[in-house]
């Protein structure tokens, strides 16, 4: 998630720190995990041993739950340990102390958003049987850290970091981190309000989709809702709020927090459609690329069972896997779980509501800032939560986030915890009655041959309006009411299609869908997962693993039609649509059509919406735009389709045709890709010379000296909306991939042991381990490790 733009050093240091990096890989300090016999470890829970197979895959023998927690809390450690020490530290707001001014601004976010004190609030309210995993987990991380202190990773020693105990507050912190990202909204809500007042609502609009009309929907026998929400009105915003957005697209960019682009695939076969007769399942989530992985392979046996699966360090559970009698997969919801409140604040700090002034609570944080005095940030909060505005002007207009979040709730652990004890699917779905989950889509399977899928998330209900944009919050006319009630959440169990597909797509086809969410995916992935479901009449698990490779790109197969009947300004020009008019629209690396088309694609969407992007003062919001993925594919799939008026260029005095505007970007983009190339050759082009998927690590990937040893990457096919996803949620122009199904996993209930997982590019944290990146080409080629 992190990828923070720092030199390491300002001054001559510089060349010291890295010597002492080189030094310390080199020396005995943070070892490699070993990979030979078993580690027996003594716990207050009794006996764990760890021991880990060729791939440095710990598979963990306890006695009982807590064991088994504390003996991942000992393998993550042992291999995530600077992974899960920079998680912590952002979540708690404390990067600046090592990161110095670089990290202030995203520490005053997090102290700001609260995510420490929400942990706090929460541990208060779990009852002693829920602490109690959470308390084993960080137990086996401080066992390591007691019997580590000098073989700390070298990210410790370059940055000046001591390790401190963990406690489950930490945990509990990072979960709620995990959760904002994974829900962020808020800036599509400033995003719309901009739009609005720049083009109008109605065109706003039409840059925004929630979904399209066609698309396939997750569930599509629901019953009809009778919630139905109405818009809210897309009123123009307060130009100093370009500061707030601003703010929110440096922590994307600089930490994939947010970033828009995540995603994952998920889809099940009843034993009906299957060569095998039992359910076959998939799953693969989509995340910012980074190194090492956000996921952490484990298997881990007590009580008789046994769980395996993807695990994330910082935190207990599988979150996705199976445990012999069920399995599951995760995808994102985008629940709309965020909205922003326009508050109207007098000089005594009181937020005005329904016409009585109420006082702001403040909360004083101090923030330690490496090389520099102390930073006190007086965190105001109003009824809706805190005012996100003061990170960047607590004199401007007031903006309070109001986040499902900040209720003092355990979000994530102990809902995966509740589904890794799950036996069918009645247990599964009580998961999300008991506990409250990371807002996500869960598919599921069992070994007596059912299938099904719940929404697992926290869905806020409205009093009026359909949280798209921030609202007054003085009116009392927009307030939260609650969540819809876990009866209501949308579900599935054995559809009569025999399948379900989960691809970030709308959930329902009611009015429910709007009541989830506003920013689904374009649904180009579910598209073509469904078809390739139907084009066979029953699929093996070699199918699946084809179809988690797929590339074919079915945006490119909309409009090709329409694109091919434009006329080239040049022979090159003419030279590409005959390169395209021959190519199977398969994004594969080594093809130089793909590249071809990339390129077209990319300026295509600039071309028809950049010129209107630029407001009265000369801000450009194209940039901001541009990194909406989803809605720049849909809206520019929709504009040149049902001819809507954008292909005119308002800078000039001529109205421009799309036929000229078409034209145009291909002239743009063919010159972008040959400077790309490194030649003029248009057959010689291959999409994977400038599409390589980048592993960048957390926070020294952006650093000239250490991110050569600490990042990875390799080239690449695919691209922002092909099944085997490879697209950028830095800039729309991007051509190189910092998103990626960093896991995979495949679940056979016919030959459970047959079943398949994989990650990339390792297992380690640790560079100089030999599992730090020995998966990685055997991802790129979509292979598989037997999931045993």
């Amino acid at each position: 998630m992190i990828r923070f733009r720092l030199k390491l050093v300002q001054h001559t240091l510089q060349f010291v720190l890295l010597a002492l990096f080189l030094s310390t890989a080199s020396a005995a300090s943070a070892a490699p995990a070993p990979t030979d016999g078993a580690l027996i470890l003594k716990s207050p829970y009794g006996r764990v041993s760890i021991r880990r197979n060729a791939e440095g895959v710990p598979h963990i023998r306890a006695r009982g739950e807590n064991g088994a927690q504390f003996g991942l809390g000992y393998s993550h450690a042992q291999d995530r340990l600077w992974q899960m020490e920079f998680q912590r530290r952002l979540a708690n707001g404390r990067t600046a102390e090592f990161l110095g001014p670089d990290g202030l601004k995203f520490d005053a976010l997090f102290r700001t958003v609260g995510l420490r004190r929400v942990a706090e609030a929460a541990w208060q309210k779990l009852s002693p049987s829920d602490r109690a995993p959470l308390e084993a987990y960080a137990a086996g991380i401080n066992l390591y850290l007691g019997q580590s202190s000098q073989q700390l990773p070298p990210e410790f020693g370059l940055l000046g970091v001591a390790a401190e105990p963990w406690t489950p507050i930490d945990v509990l912190a990072f979960g709620k981190l995990f959760t904002w990202g994974n829900g962020s909204n808020w800036d599509k809500e400033l995003l719309r309000g901009q739009l609005a007042a720049l083009l109008g609502p109605e065109r706003a609009a039409q840059l925004t989709p929630a979904y399209t009309e066609d698309g396939p929907v997750i569930v599509p026998d629901t019953q009809p809702s009778t919630l139905s929400p109405q818009p809210s009105t897309l009123s123009p915003q307060p130009s100093a709020l370009n500061e707030l957005l601003a703010l929110h697209q440096a922590v994307a960019e600089q930490t994939g927090i947010g970033a828009d682009g995540r995603g994952s695939n998920s889809w099940v076969l009843s034993g009906s459609r299957t060569t095998t007769g039992k359910p076959l399942l998939a799953n693969d989530p989509h995340l910012p690329s980074q190194s090492p992985a956000l996921w952490y392979l484990t298997e881990l046996s007590y009580d008789g069972r046994t769980v395996i699966g993807a695990t994330v360090p910082g935190s207990p559970g599988v979150q996705a896997g199976h445990n012999g009698s069920i399995s599951w997969g995760v995808t994102t919801i985008n629940v709309d779980s965020q909205d922003l409140y326009i508050e109207q604040i007098n000089d005594r700090n009181e937020a005005l509501y329904q016409g009585v002034w109420e006082p702001l609570q403040i909360v004083p944080e101090l923030i330690k800032v490496k090389g520099q005095p102390d930073v006190t940030l007086n965190v105001r909060i109003s009824r809706h939560g805190p005012l996100l505005s003061d990170v960047v002007s607590p004199t401007g207009p007031a903006l309070a986030v109001r986040w499902s979040g900040h209720d003092p709730v355990e979000t994530g652990a102990l809902s995966a915890l509740a589904i890794n004890r799950a036996r069918n699917f009645a247990e599964f779905t009580a998961a999300f009655r008991d506990y409250r989950a990371t807002d996500q889509n869960y598919t599921y399977a069992d070994r007596k041959g059912n299938i099904g899928y719940i929404t697992g998330g926290t869905i806020p209900l409205r009093a009026s309006g359909d949280g798209r944009t921030p609202v007054p919050g003085w009116t009392g006319e927009n307030e939260w009411t609650g969540y819809l009630p876990w009866e209501q959440l949308p579900r599935s169990y054995n559809p009569p299609e025999g399948y379900i597909v989960s691809a970030n797509n709308q959930v329902t086809g009611d009015a429910l869908a709007d009541v989830i969410g506003n920013s689904y995916a374009a649904p180009y992935r579910a598209v073509r997962i469904v078809e390739m479901i139907e084009a066979k009449g029953k699929h093996s698990p070699n199918d699946m693993a084809t179809m988690q490779a797929d590339v074919l790109a079915v945006h490119a197969r909309n409009l090709l039609p329409l694109l091919l009947r434009t006329k080239p300004a040049d022979a090159r020009g003419q030279a590409a649509l005959d390169l395209l008019r021959s190519w199977d629209m398969r994004a594969n690396g080594d093809s130089a059509a793909t590249a071809v088309f990339e390129a077209w694609y990319i300026r295509i969407a600039q071309r028809l919406f950049a010129d209107e992007l630029i407001d009265a003062t000369g801000k450009d919001l194209w940039p901001a735009y541009g990194r909406t993925l989803n809605f720049v594919g849909m809206a520019t799939e929709t504009a040149l389709l049902e001819n809507q008026p954008w292909c005119d260029d308002v800078r000039t005095p001529a109205a421009e045709s799309c036929a000229a505007t078409l034209a145009a970007a291909l002239s743009d983009g063919l010159a972008d890709m040959a400077k790309a190339q490194g030649s003029e050759d248009i057959a010689a082009w291959r999409w994977d010379r400038v599409h390589r998927v980048q592993f960048l690590h957390q926070p020294l990937g952006g650093s000239p000296q250490a991110g050569p040893i600490f990042n990875r990457s390799i080239a690449n096919g695919g691209d922002k909306f092909t099944v085997n996803v490879a697209s950028s949620f830095r800039n729309w122009e991007d051509y190189d991939q910092f998103h990626a199904a960093q896991y995979r996993q495949i679940v056979d209930f016919k030959h459970l042991w047959k079943s398949r997982w994989m990650i990339a590019p390792g297992q380690s944290g640790v560079p100089t381990s030999p599992h730090y990146d020995d998966l990685l080409e055997r991802w790129q080629r979509v292979e598989y490790l037997p999931m045993r």
